[in-house]
């Protein structure tokens, strides 16, 4: 009996600095590494992050996860590729869109792109 060998197990999501690109393509650039608690503080500071990685379903966990930290977040967010542009990232933020800002996330056909 022989048996395939498993699949390597994707990298675990990173959690970056974030700002949205100038212009209207909605692209989300991505900056430094920061651990869990910075990035629940520069959300808290009214600041973007995005969560990278190969596994959306992790990215969007983790994203969640530091919004809820922040305090009450809302339901992932589709990209909304009418009002911010064609690159936009899908999200979460504030309920009560106070701090403002947004926890970005990866997904397989949506990628932030590396800060300049």
């Amino acid at each position: 009996m022989s048996t395939a060998p498993s699949p390597a197990a994707s990298a675990p999501p990173t959690i970056h600095e974030a700002a949205l690109a100038s212009g209207p393509s909605g692209a989300v650039e991505w900056g430094a590494e920061l651990i869990l608690d910075q990035a629940v503080n520069r959300r808290r500071s009214g600041e973007d992050v995005v969560v990278r990685g190969d596994d959306e379903i992790a990215n969007r966990r983790l994203a969640g996860a530091i919004e809820s930290a922040v305090g009450p977040a809302t339901k992932p967010q589709p990209p909304h590729t009418h009002s911010a542009g064609a690159h936009a990232l899908p999200h979460f933020h504030q309920r009560s869109r106070v701090p403002a800002g947004h926890t970005f996330y990866e997904t397989r056909n949506r990628n932030a792109r590396r800060k300049r």
